[in-house]
């Protein structure tokens, strides 16, 4: 089941939230065996699973839970020693618990990821994010469970000629979870953004937009006024 996305929801610091910063747990994986097979493809079962092992025969490498933890929000050059001066991957994971209510949608956000994010929550991908000083979000009404969630997040903040920085740069190229990561509770129907303006052609007139975002059982809708 892939999580639902419209636009980033606007006014985040008036809506209802549920902070998720603090402590996550960490994987320093610089050669990204957490995210691909043997092959160099993307692995189906990679670190997002939070796989544990139920026999000694199990191949299961990696463990979360026994794993050194990272702040959220904060980057992690300037928490560890040893990575002050990486550029790769570092896994994230987050659980949580949510008592699910009806009518309501709910929506993990993040203020910023550097540089490169692949989001996913009970072993589903939310989506990916690509931009380290813009933030984001992802629907997951239909994801979320009343008792352990883990949110699980791949950054890579490894520089590329075609992105920011770029191979040569004369800023430091942080990396991580670097603002705050929240749950957003909103109503079935919301605005989840509004735009106010001088109305065209005039100097002491404004003009408003709202921008709703519906759920049905089969779809989500956004509704454009402008349309």
């Amino acid at each position: 089941m892939q999580a639902q996305q419209i636009g980033l929801i606007a006014n985040t610091e008036g809506r209802k939230t549920v902070s998720l910063n603090g402590a996550w747990q960490t994987i320093v994986d610089p050669y990204e065996a957490g995210y691909y097979n043997y092959r160099y493809q993307p692995s189906d079962n990679g670190y997002f699973k939070n796989a544990k092992p139920t026999s000694k025969s199990d191949l299961i490498e990696y463990d979360f839970d026994s794993s050194p933890t990272l702040n959220v929000p904060g980057d992690w050059n300037t928490q560890s020693d040893q990575l002050f001066f990486y550029e790769g991957t570092v896994w994230y994971k987050k659980s949580f618990d949510y008592q699910r209510k009806p009518n309501t949608r709910l929506f993990v956000y993040f203020g910023a990821a550097n540089y490169l994010a692949d989001v996913y929550l009970n072993g589903e991908k939310l989506g990916q994010h690509e931009g380290g000083f813009t933030p984001f979000n992802f629907e997951i009404t239909k994801l979320v469970r009343d008792s352990g969630n883990f949110l699980v997040v791949k950054v890579d903040n490894k520089r590329r000629r075609d992105a920011v920085p770029t191979l040569m740069t004369d800023w430091w190229n942080y990396g991580g979870l670097t603002r705050e990561v929240k749950l957003i509770e909103t109503p079935s129907t919301f605005v989840h953004d509004y735009l106010i303006q001088l109305q065209k052609g005039s100097r002491d007139r404004v003009s408003g937009r709202e921008f709703c975002s519906t759920r049905s059982l089969s779809a989500q809708r956004v509704h454009d006024p402008r349309s």
